[in-house]
């Protein structure tokens, strides 16, 4: 108990101190970046995908957090930024022809667990010691010191070609995590608004084409209607120019014809030169008490 007189308390008894902050054990994280998946922290296994931060999945567990999101406990926390198989790179990792599944278990941590991959220009092993990159244009992997001994406008493994940006650092310090963050939130507003400007685009386009054949069906229908009006005055004076013509010969054809006319409706219609005056003229339909 003490203050007694048979022992002596110390310090750190007596005085409360702030404990300690508990650090995790940095071997530790870095074996399980490197060696395990970051969603399902089962083994790496071939296909093996990287998302735009850098992590390291199996491809088959980011397939199954697509299609139920509650398939992991912390899926959300840990690659809430992959919303489809876009977001993720599929890597072309060189095997490490030393590597044996015995010497990947977690009970060689001590001596040092051998990678299932390595470099395949300088054939270091991607085991978290030196700083690896992948290029999300073709998914090839190198070491960052490769990449830099080696400059280059083009994969030097598969020959397509990139630019500085296409180099994502694997598994990358807090630091530069926050970088790529930042990049991606840049990147996806970038994209964004390019759909946005695309979808108005195509609908004006959508709209002009309907104004122009509104327009077009306007003027049709109007011309049509102007032909129709055209043809129906035209129509109508023909029409007009028959009952005239049908008129006049009908008038024509009510009027006998002097051949077939008798001899008294001849001399109805007959001039003055025509008669014959005879000297019984004055007294014709009368008695005539002398006899001719």
């Amino acid at each position: 108990m003490g203050n007694d007189g048979g022992s002596i308390p110390k310090r750190i008894e007596l005085v409360k101190e702030k404990q300690k902050e508990v650090r995790p054990d940095q071997n530790a994280l870095k074996v399980a970046m490197w060696f395990f998946c970051a969603l399902s922290k089962r083994s790496l296994q071939a296909p093996v995908v990287a998302c735009a931060l850098g992590k390291l999945y199996n491809k088959d567990a980011i397939l199954e957090y697509l299609l139920n999101k509650s398939a992991y406990g912390d899926g959300d926390v840990i690659c809430s930024h992959i919303t489809s198989i876009k977001d993720v790179k599929t890597l072309n990792l060189t095997p490490n022809p030393a590597f044996k599944e015995s010497s990947a278990s977690v009970a060689h941590f001590e001596q040092g667990m051998v990678s299932k991959f390595i470099c395949p220009i300088s054939m270091k092993e991607m085991n978290g010691k030196l700083k690896f990159v992948y290029l999300d244009t073709c998914g090839c992997v190198f070491s960052e010191q490769t990449l830099k001994e080696v400059p280059s406008e083009a994969c030097i493994q598969c020959g397509k070609a990139f630019k500085q940006d296409n180099v994502v650092t694997i598994n990358p310090d807090p630091a530069e995590q926050e970088r790529l963050k930042t990049n991606l939130a840049e990147k996806k507003a970038k994209a964004k608004d390019k759909k946005e400007k695309k979808k108005n685009k195509s609908e004006q386009e959508k709209a002009t084409l309907n104004d122009s054949s509104e327009k077009l069906a306007t003027s049709s229908t109007s011309s049509n209607k102007r032909k129709n009006d055209d043809g129906h005055d035209s129509s109508s004076q023909s029409s007009k120019k028959l009952a005239i013509d049908s008129q006049i010969n009908g008038s024509n054809s009510s009027t006998p014809s002097k051949a077939k006319q008798s001899k008294a409706i001849q001399s109805i219609y007959s001039k003055k030169g025509d008669c014959e005056v005879t000297e019984s003229y004055l007294v014709r339909g009368t008695f005539n008490r002398y006899a001719a």
